[in-house]
């Protein structure tokens, strides 16, 4: 075949890559098991079958009820895996339940409701903790939920905390992971098998249960998944709430001592996450595949007639699922709120102020992780369009790229705190001293971690528009004496560029604000208070939020007017990519 020289080279220069990046840390991982202390197991602090404490307290002074939902410990293992069950169910529920409504049916308030579920997607890293800690978490100070009750008669005090409150705050923030892919996989159902149900008799609720679910199943499975291993290696939630009994705390505080001392205890968590996350990402592989992708991205071949919505589903719609919807976008309102405030103790903020903008840029430290975000995101974009395009492009053209496909979507299934604990060990074992060593120079870890994590966005984006494009184009310029070299830089890029644009932008604005590698890998690099520091952004926000206090301003204030202007980013960035046309989420 003319150009397979070219298109072996690639592959060859892909897996490499793809092996170096990818493959050898997370073996390093698996390769420490022989030494792992399973010791853990059988202790009460890590697997606990005996639960401690009452998931809901409620006790009363005087005319005033307290409600206090906290969850119980059971250790850190099993703790970690029933909240993400937990969070898992009810983003799942929720999630699902929208995109039925959205995607199914024609009602009044519409726009409202599909407007509403996408602002959750814009991420604030620790910032959107900590807000809803603000707005539903327990504290002395009270909070805004419990002031609004108060305000309208009501006395009663509803907070949460512990492990309820990590809960309630991945919930909120990870149930539009789920409507995007039920969304995507419900636009994509032929619309004749509809008509098929209603031509059988089947309407409502029973036309949902028995056509359009088990027609969603493959996205429902997807997201969920997708939610469950967000929760498993979510760090900022546990941090805010101050919960350090989960997976994701321990692996991220034994991280710090590993760089120092090493730990056997983490080596046990990182490898223990990574298979109770794998295991389910197995059982629907098929689903998270770039084939299975492309087919979902291709729409439906008959789409059909939206419903019409009865006076049941508009007294669910109202009643139900926009107050969640309204409790899940108030964090998001409230970072902005928070932001321009002279500081939020309590129920309310207080005083205006622009001085939290002036901060990110007169603290060195602070001005810092911005800097290196951006370096970092620089050297990253030429990977990804490079290895991403051929990514794409291999498995979209060539047969027999099974593992390819598998390599190049897999990084989405494992959580980043594996990840980052997979680089350190690797690296630092085979190149110690050297600028591969994330101790002696965590800035270039730090790019090579952020383009592989965040490549499958662009492999996505550039493989769904090389589906869309005819490959006799290519088979054209060839016949007519074209180098597969020139057809590839003459025919096929300028084809799929707004593929290739869109999908190097979504991978942006995930590396910019990407968390997992930024608190520990990026921490090996000195405290923010250093202004040479090596930290990103994430990092720099995670240690205001930590922060008890900061020179002329409330330090999570400060946080958050850094999280605002990661959320324009990333609202522009979505804009530009509809605009584009191109399906790159």
């Amino acid at each position: 075949m003319k150009g397979s020289r070219l298109l072996t080279a690639l592959l060859l220069v892909t897996l490499a890559y793809l092996t170096f990046s990818f493959l050898a840390p997370l073996l390093s991982v698996l390769s420490s098991a022989f030494s792992f202390d399973w010791s853990i197991l059988s202790n009460r602090f890590y697997v606990n079958l005996n639960p401690i404490g009452n998931p809901i307290d409620v006790r009363t002074f005087g005319k005033r009820t307290f409600i206090v939902i906290k969850g119980v410990d059971m250790g850190i293992i099993l703790n970690s895996l029933i909240n993400a069950a937990i969070v898992t169910f009810f983003a799942t529920l929720i999630g699902t339940s929208l995109a039925l409504l959205i995607g199914l049916y024609n009602f009044r308030g519409k726009r409202l409701f599909s407007t509403l579920v996408w602002i959750p997607l814009l991420v604030a890293p620790f910032v959107n903790a900590y807000v809803t800690k603000l707005l539903y978490g327990f504290n002395i100070q009270g909070n805004t939920l419990s002031y609004l009750l108060k305000t309208l008669g009501f006395n009663v005090t509803i907070g949460f905390t512990g492990l309820g409150g990590i809960a309630l705050a991945q919930t909120l923030a990870f149930f539009p992971i789920v409507y995007v892919n039920v969304l995507a996989v419900i636009n994509s159902i032929d619309g004749s098998l509809i008509e098929q149900g209603f031509s059988l008799g089947a309407k409502g609720f029973t036309l949902i249960r028995k056509v359009i679910l088990p027609l969603a199943t493959p996205g429902i499975l997807a997201g969920a998944v997708l939610v469950y291993i967000l929760s498993l290696e979510d760090v900022g939630a546990p941090i805010v709430f101050n919960f350090k009994n989960v997976m994701s705390y321990q692996v991220y505080e034994f991280f710090q001592e590993y760089a120092a001392i090493g730990g056997t205890s983490a080596s046990a968590l990182a490898f223990l996450m990574l298979v109770f996350a794998i295991t389910p990402v197995l059982l629907i592989r098929r689903y998270l595949s770039l084939r299975y992708y492309a087919k979902i991205s291709k729409g439906a071949s008959r789409p059909f007639k939206k419903m019409e919505l009865g006076l049941k589903g508009y007294v669910a719609a109202y009643l139900l699922i926009l107050p969640i919807l309204i409790a899940a976008v108030a964090p998001q309102i409230g970072i902005f709120v928070l932001a321009f405030s002279e500081k939020w103790v309590g129920a309310l903020p207080k005083g205006f102020t622009l001085h939290n903008f002036e901060l990110l840029f007169s603290k060195e430290g602070v001005f810092r992780g911005i800097v290196n975000s951006v370096t970092y995101l620089a050297f990253s974009l030429p990977i990804l369009a490079f290895f991403g395009f051929a990514s794409a492009y291999l498995t979209a053209r060539v047969k027999g790229m099974e593992l390819l496909d598998l390599l190049a979507t897999a990084p989405l299934a494992v959580p980043g705190l594996v990840m980052a604990f997979g680089y350190f060990t690797f690296l630092h074992s085979v190149a110690p001293g050297t600028v591969l060593d994330p101790i002696t120079f965590p800035a270039l870890t730090l790019v090579i971690a952020y383009a592989t994590r965040k490549m499958p966005f662009t492999v996505r984006s550039v493989f769904t528009a090389l589906l869309q494009t005819p490959k006799q184009l290519e088979e054209v310029a060839e016949s007519l004496g074209a180098s597969k070299t020139i057809v590839l830089r003459e025919v096929v890029l300028p084809l799929v560029k707004r593929g290739l644009i869109s999908g190097l932008m979504l991978s942006s604005i995930y590396i910019l604000s990407e968390v997992s590698v930024s608190v520990t890998i990026g921490a090996l690099g000195g405290d923010i208070v250093d202004p040479n520091h090596a930290g990103p952004i994430t990092f720099v926000i995670m240690r205001l939020i930590q922060s008890p206090s900061f020179v002329g301003a409330q330090p999570q204030a400060v946080a958050a007017s850094m999280a605002v202007i990661l959320m324009v980013i990333e609202a522009i960035v979505f804009a530009l990519i509809r605009k584009l046309h191109v399906l790159a989420y």
